[in-house]
């Protein structure tokens, strides 16, 4: 059970403060179940609301170890190998689904990859790569000390280390 206070990732979204847990007086809802009230660490206006009975869609940040672990492992972590484009979307979808940073990854270097070979970026995969970065810049900005706009430079700097 989480407390006030805790960080937790919620799907892939980002980084929240759990900010109440109790009842919700909204139209529609079960007013008899438990919820977190979540609240964005990075935008003020962003909230979500999750059953204390469903944790599926959050979880706890990766701790600094596993974070600086995934950076390192990231030259070998592969990409998704998309047989029908048609099934694009619903490729990445699923390998985010579990929202596990590493699968986080294999989508961004798949998206990195295409628009290298390309020359240009489709709007579906800067979608998943906006969503992605944020995603993963911010759990491991709270985790690792680091603000979120440097951690480009800091997962480059990182990987480069344990691959010299």
């Amino acid at each position: 059970m989480l407390s006030r206070g805790d960080a937790v990732v919620y799907k892939c979204r980002g980084l929240y403060k759990v900010e109440e847990i109790g009842t919700l007086n909204f139209p529609y809802v079960d007013r008899k179940k438990q919820y977190y009230t979540l609240q964005s660490v990075e935008n003020e206006k962003d909230r979500a609301y999750v059953p204390t009975d469903d944790s599926s869609n959050i979880r706890p940040p990766v701790s600094r170890e596993e974070a600086m672990e995934l950076i390192g492992r990231m030259p070998e972590i592969e990409m998704l190998h998309v047989k029908n484009e048609k099934f694009r979307e619903q490729e990445y979808k699923a390998c985010i689904a579990d929202y596990c940073p590493e699968n986080w990854v294999r989508v961004l270097k798949t998206t990195y990859n295409r628009t290298k070979k390309r020359g240009s970026m489709t709007s579906l995969d800067r979608k998943y790569q906006m969503l992605l970065e944020h995603a993963l810049y911010s759990e491991f900005s709270f985790v690792l000390g680091v603000p979120e706009g440097q951690m480009p430079g800091f997962i480059a700097e990182h990987t480069e280390e344990s691959h010299s």
